[in-house]
């Protein structure tokens, strides 16, 4: 399995440090609020993205809209989402507050990387779950990864103890039966899982296999955790 090497960036970071960049002080939208094809298809040929530049319907037909660029859709929706931009009276313009972090590429790749544990916490627990369940969840995942860094670990079988970890105060087994849990949301928390996994593996924090069944940390990811994730960890605990 391969995994990204010590000191390799992101290139989902670096993309959507591309993207910022060329924002600049802001690019006019369509009147849907799309990008301009011409925006879009100088987008694509700039980050490199290898979307179809006739918009997947072949032959030498014309792109109707950048909304059928995919790849770079999923950049800008991971731009928009982080809060590197948002979109104002038509115009496509970068957010203030994070133009200090937006000048570098790691700057980008740090608040990418925020956001992704934000939407994996929320995402590791349903609506109706017990307060903290989500960032138990997510502590548990990490740790799980961090204590087997030199052995992939089976996707699904990383999503099952998932599953079983409840929040302090609540076995997992009576939080099932309270909830009348059915098969179907357990297949669904297995998607949730192979969802995050595929977020954190965009930012180089962990590598997967061809089918996606098999997760490791990659050195990016030990550093996080180590760095980031381990001490936040141990404070909450004491």
């Amino acid at each position: 399995m391969s995994a990204v090497t010590e000191g390799d960036m992101s290139p989902w970071a670096t993309a959507i440090h591309q993207l910022v960049q060329w924002v600049g002080n802001g690019r006019t939208l369509t009147t849907t609020g799309q990008l301009r094809v011409a925006d879009g298809l100088e987008l694509v040929q700039l980050l490199g993205t290898g979307d179809d530049p006739h918009g997947g319907a072949g032959g030498q037909r014309r792109l109707s809209s950048s909304r059928n660029l995919p790849v770079l859709q999923g950049l800008l929706t991971g731009a928009l989402e982080a809060g590197l931009l948002r979109t104002q009276r038509g115009r496509l313009i970068p957010v203030k507050k994070y133009a200090q972090q937006a000048a570098t590429a790691e700057g980008v790749r740090r608040l990418l990387v925020a956001n992704a544990h934000r939407s994996a916490q929320a995402a590791l627990a349903p609506e109706a779950a017990p307060p903290d369940l989500g960032r138990v969840r997510l502590a548990a995942l990490w740790a799980e990864l961090a204590r087997n860094r030199e052995t992939p670990l089976v996707a699904s079988e990383l999503a099952s103890m998932l599953w079983n970890t409840s929040a302090p105060g609540n076995g997992a087994i009576e939080q099932t039966q309270a909830s009348g849990v059915r098969a179907d949301e357990r297949i669904e928390f297995d998607e949730v899982v192979s969802w995050v996994l595929l977020d954190y593996a965009h930012l180089g924090l962990v590598a997967m296999n061809a089918d996606q069944t098999l997760v490791q940390l990659t050195p990016t990811g030990s550093r996080e955790y180590d760095e980031c994730l381990a001490p936040t960890a141990e404070a909450s605990s004491s």
